[in-house]
């Protein structure tokens, strides 16, 4: 019986630990003690972790204590995206559709902004609707512009306000009608089966 409290108290001790790495990172990441946020979420990252591998994603892209590292960034996004992280999917959509640290690509960036616009994300919302809008590896098509910032509306981001607004100047009465009737199916459906 002590024995197998003893090995009980020994899992718990170290999960509690092993959790605490990401949250010192976090912290020092908030504090802006870069040095010592690099030395935690690198830690994590390589152990598999999502959350860190995006946060050090950001930090090599955007120069927060480490120098700028497009390449890096783009490393540290894809592992996050592959285990499924809903910001790193957005990160790196961003990446290919701007085209830092690798070639454009309008259908990847696409591909990454679906999948995270159906976990809820609202800014990938936006950024689909952007792509239907300005037919950036899609055809244009209005209905469905609008369709995706209608979803991101009711999330209450503001862009998607005046978004629709400004579409809704340039659509015919049949596209309304289709966009409303794309929007009305989707959420009877789960967003993937749209």
């Amino acid at each position: 019986m002590i024995r197998k409290l003893f090995i009980f108290c020994f899992i718990f001790q170290f999960q509690i630990s092993f959790s605490n790495e990401l949250e010192k990172g976090m912290f020092a990441l908030e504090m802006e003690d870069y040095e010592r946020a690099l030395y935690y979420l690198s830690f994590e990252a390589a152990q598999g972790n999502p959350t860190a591998q995006y946060n050090l994603g950001l930090m090599y892209k955007n120069g927060i204590g480490v120098e700028k590292d497009f390449n890096e960034a783009l490393g540290w996004f894809i592992l996050a995206s592959d285990n499924d992280h809903m910001l790193s999917k957005y990160a790196l959509g961003l990446m290919y559709y701007k085209g830092e640290g690798i070639r454009k690509n309008y259908s990847k960036a696409m591909n990454l902004f679906l999948d995270a616009s159906y976990s809820g994300h609202p800014a990938s919302q936006i950024n689909v609707g952007n792509m239907f809008y300005f037919g950036h590896g899609v055809g244009k098509n209005y209905p469905k512009a609008h369709m995706w910032w209608s979803f991101a509306k009711e999330k209450g981001v503001e862009a998607a306000f005046s978004n629709l607004t400004m579409i809704e100047n340039k659509m015919t009465n049949n596209q309304l009608f289709e966009a409303q009737k794309l929007f009305n199916i989707c959420q009877q459906k789960t967003l993937p089966k749209c």
